[in-house]
């Protein structure tokens, strides 16, 4: 057996082989907790011209965060390369930020030129102290005046 974490809890994932067809099979025990997600709302310049914004969801219902983590780049490969567990050097990464906060922020200490797009990722965390995944890479751009 294996531990696995997932959504803050660990879980145990057990690998049996099959030998009819050579299948491998995978069964995990898993809790009954949902997954918090970040998700980023259709990218619009028009509509949403301030900054980036996110919505916690907790098995699918709007759900509080407590703190987030952003990374920003105009590179998308370098943000994935810092969702995925590297480093960057073309990456802003905001760090853990203590705030509810998560609509049309602009990323303090970032310096943003207009009409350029920038592609971000988010990872939250609840008042209960559970993680979430990071987001799905998303962009913004800025808008001219």
């Amino acid at each position: 057996m294996r531990p696995v974490r997932r959504a803050g809890r660990l879980s145990l994932v057990v690998l049996a082989g099959l030998a009819v067809s050579g299948t491998l099979l995978a069964c995990t025990a898993s809790t009954s907790r949902p997954t918090l997600t970040a998700v980023a709302p259709p990218h619009n310049p028009e509509a949403d011209p301030d900054g980036i914004s996110w919505t916690v969801r907790l098995g699918g219902r709007i759900h509080p965060q407590r703190t987030y983590r952003l990374v920003v780049s105009t590179d998308p490969q370098a943000v994935d390369t810092v969702t995925d567990g590297g480093v960057d050097p073309n990456v802003w990464d905001s760090g853990v930020v203590h705030s509810t906060e998560h609509t049309a922020l602009r990323p303090s200490g970032l310096r943003v030129e207009q009409g350029v797009t920038y592609y971000w990722s988010v990872r939250v965390q609840d008042a209960q102290g559970h993680d979430s995944p990071w987001s799905a890479r998303d962009q913004w751009t800025v808008a001219r005046p």
